[in-house]
């Protein structure tokens, strides 16, 4: 660690920072733990789906909302940054889809290469076929971040327009797509995949805007207690799941409330997390999580790929899940995905040099979602098919197609201006780079 100064832009917040990186470690630790192995032959199966305990710990181990807000308020930092400079929706959208499509590509191919590995080593394929669905599920918040990323311009215009008008909008959206596919029998349930996380993200927005830090505090926590106060009436009056994992496919309201509840205690926790963010030992390291995010969401299934097969390799045995033997052997299982995932964090970012710079050519915005659209709809086949389909060289081509549009850009005309990736990235990251 050097002793050179960190320069911080003005517009950033490294209390979104630190959120951001502290909550990479429960996604890993938790789809860790959720890889059930059994059998003989061995399947692949959610280790935690029958452990009720697990429903309770969701109300605050369920991080994804966090996740959502700390995007809306990047998201909506990088548009306007970018906006100032006279850039275009579609130039967002264009730099914003591309830093997703790269990283993504290549894991998807690391996930391919690992259990072709393990085919040619004998594994039994009725088990590899389980175990890439389970390795493809985490592909979901990729689809929808992209998604919700493409409306940050829209989104931006309605929330400095007609903010409340805009989340009072959405969250009435989310109740009755939810009441009517839950009550009526409806099959819409699947449009709250779009309303529950737009709203999500425009919390991110009511953040950036210090709406939320200029309330009392004793309002917060009253707000705080009252949407959790909410989620109990839909549990026990309306019968919701109480598990939120299981209100994650399709969202339901009650991840709007848990948005809700999570936005009100971040800004309670916001002094305590910027007086720590003031050392220099969390922001290096706050920082370093942040640089090496994506690879740490994207490679722990490959981790987790590489670990198994060298369990089946070495010929050592998959305790019954939820045993004491399970739950103790999770500790040495957890420590090897993140041995594994530390040569990744070192091995990929040298390997994602090879993508050339984007053409400084403008994008239009029917063009930048066409893209988009190409990077979600690849991405969403895997997502629901797994990775051993006849479908997933189609579904990684059109990834590959939506990169080379990205890259190239067009069909505007070509500009003369700094990389757009530069002018987006800020904060953490490249200070990491610096030290």
């Amino acid at each position: 660690m050097t002793r050179s100064p960190l320069r911080i832009p003005p517009d950033r917040d490294l209390s979104i920072d630190f959120v951001r990186a502290i909550c990479l470690p429960v996604v890993v630790v938790l789809h860790a733990i959720q890889m059930g192995i059994e059998g003989d032959p061995p399947r692949a199966f959610n280790a935690l789906a029958e452990w009720t305990p697990l429903a309770w710990i969701t109300w605050i181990g369920m991080i994804m909302p966090t996740f959502f807000i700390a995007g809306g308020f990047a998201g909506i930092t990088t548009w306007r940054r970018l906006e100032k400079r006279g850039e275009t929706a579609g130039e967002y959208i264009r730099v914003r889809a591309l830093r997703l499509a790269r990283p993504v590509f290549l894991a998807m191919l690391g996930v391919l290469l690992t259990l072709a590995v393990m085919a040619v080593c004998g594994a039994d394929a009725e088990f590899l076929r389980t175990f890439a669905f389970r390795l493809a599920e985490p592909l979901w918040f990729i689809a929808v971040y992209a998604i919700c990323t493409s409306f940050v311009p829209l989104m931006a215009a309605l929330h400095r327009r007609a903010a409340w008008t805009t989340y009072f909008t959405l969250a009435a959206l989310v109740v009755i797509v939810d009441l009517v596919s839950r009550f009526g029998g409806l099959p819409i349930g699947a449009l709250n995949w779009l309303f529950v996380w737009l709203f999500v993200q425009q919390l991110g927005f009511g953040v950036r805007d210090q709406w939320y830090s200029r309330r009392p505090r004793w309002l917060l926590l009253l707000l705080a207690v009252a949407a959790y106060g909410l989620m109990c009436v839909a549990v026990f009056g309306l019968g919701y799941d109480p598990d939120m994992i299981a209100n994650l496919n399709p969202p339901t309201v009650l991840l709007l409330l848990l948005g809700l509840a999570q936005v009100y205690l971040f800004t309670l926790l916001q002094p305590a997390i910027r007086a720590l963010m003031r050392l220099r030992p969390a922001i290096v390291i706050i920082g370093a999580l942040g640089m090496y995010g994506m690879v740490i969401y994207l490679w722990h299934t490959v981790a987790m790929a590489i670990v198994v097969g060298a369990q089946q390799a070495l010929g050592l045995p998959f305790p019954p899940v939820l045993t004491p033997t399970w739950w103790i052997t999770r500790i040495p299982w957890a420590l090897a995905i993140v041995a594994v995932l530390a040569v990744l964090c070192a091995a990929v970012p040298r390997i994602e040099r090879i993508w050339p710079v984007e053409r400084a050519r403008t994008m239009p915005l029917p063009a930048a979602i066409a893209a988009t659209a190409l990077l979600v709809a690849g991405v969403g086949w895997v997502l629901t098919q797994g990775y051993l389909t006849l479908g997933t060289a189609v579904a990684l081509a059109a990834i590959a197609l939506a990169i080379a549009w990205l890259t190239v850009g067009g069909p505007g005309p070509d500009r003369e201006s700094e990389p757009l990736e530069e002018a987006a990235e800020s904060g953490a990251s490249r200070d990491a780079r610096r030290l």
